[in-house]
């Protein structure tokens, strides 16, 4: 920000402009949408036992159904991100996946695996 002259007002479309690049709101929105596009990427059956939780220092939390789910995709993490950032802009690119139990009260909700 410039230093403000006494008595000199800056318009507040001009202040708030600035406050919002420095939050960089627009990278973290771009980043969320990972969490969108993980149920595209990894298909209905892996989003049954999957949650996107959020993004975190471009790191992307999922929740798992259970240890061999959580094995099956540990596997397939490093093929999953580079589909996802295949679909994000460069300035919300992940770069990492982590993959961490579900709680046991939340798996009621899902169905159990065949």
């Amino acid at each position: 920000m410039k230093p403000r002259h006494r008595g000199h007002l800056e318009p507040v479309a001009s202040v708030l402009d600035q406050m919002l690049a420095a939050l960089k709101l627009d990278s973290h929105f771009a980043a969320a949408q990972a969490t969108e596009i993980w149920l595209q990427v990894v298909g209905p059956d892996v989003a049954k036992r999957t949650r996107p939780v959020g993004v975190r220092d471009a790191e992307l939390l999922i929740e798992v159904q259970g240890a061999v789910w959580m094995g099956h995709l540990a596997i397939l993490r490093q093929g999953i991100m580079e589909e996802i950032n295949a679909k994000l802009p460069a300035e919300a690119r992940i770069r990492a996946i982590r993959l961490t139990p579900m709680r046991c009260k939340e798996e009621k909700g899902i169905e159990p695996t065949a």
